[in-house]
């Protein structure tokens, strides 16, 4: 074998190119799943493809304004507010009047029908309803929810620590 000035073989030197040749290509991999994995996908919306056939189901232009008709002759609500956001219909009620649990659940889910039993099964809907009377009343806030899946609304709702608890 033959030996350079330095004393190392030529097979040594090939040696060193193949593992520098392999290193580099696992760099380059890493490099590339790392792009993959962060950035790849930035220029699409925030939904991603979430929202694919929502142009099948479109709301009223109105919707807040119907929405809000409903509960203008209602002289316990105090005011709404309806926000659309992908594919969830956010609908806020405020009543003014001690309700029980049961009379505000049935006066919310009136806005079901607004929307239309079509576009239910396609748009979630999110209750929240509120107090803002005088009189202490424990039933509020509460939060609704309708999944796609189903046309019921499930309730749940957060009762206020007492002092103690606290």
């Amino acid at each position: 074998m033959s030996k350079n000035k330095n004393g190392s073989s030529k097979q040594d030197n090939t040696m060193l190119w193949i593992l520098l040749g392999i290193l580099i290509v696992c760099f380059s991999m890493i490099g590339f799943l790392f792009y993959k994995y962060f950035y790849s996908g930035i220029s699409t919306t925030k939904y991603g493809d979430r929202l694919d056939g929502i142009e099948n189901y479109t709301l009223s232009s109105t919707l807040a304004e119907d929405i809000n008709s409903i509960y203008k002759e209602e002289s316990s609500v105090n005011s709404t507010n309806v926000t659309v956001e992908g594919k969830i219909i956010y609908i806020t009620i405020d009543f003014k009047e001690a309700l029980s649990k049961e009379a505000a659940q049935d006066l919310a889910i009136k806005s079901l029908d607004t929307i239309g039993e079509e576009n239910l099964t396609f748009y979630e809907v999110q209750y929240i309803v509120t107090y803002s009377g005088e009189e202490e009343n424990n039933n509020f806030p509460m939060f609704g929810a309708k999944n796609i899946n189903s046309l019921k609304v499930v309730w749940s709702t957060k009762w206020k620590l007492k002092k103690e608890e606290m």
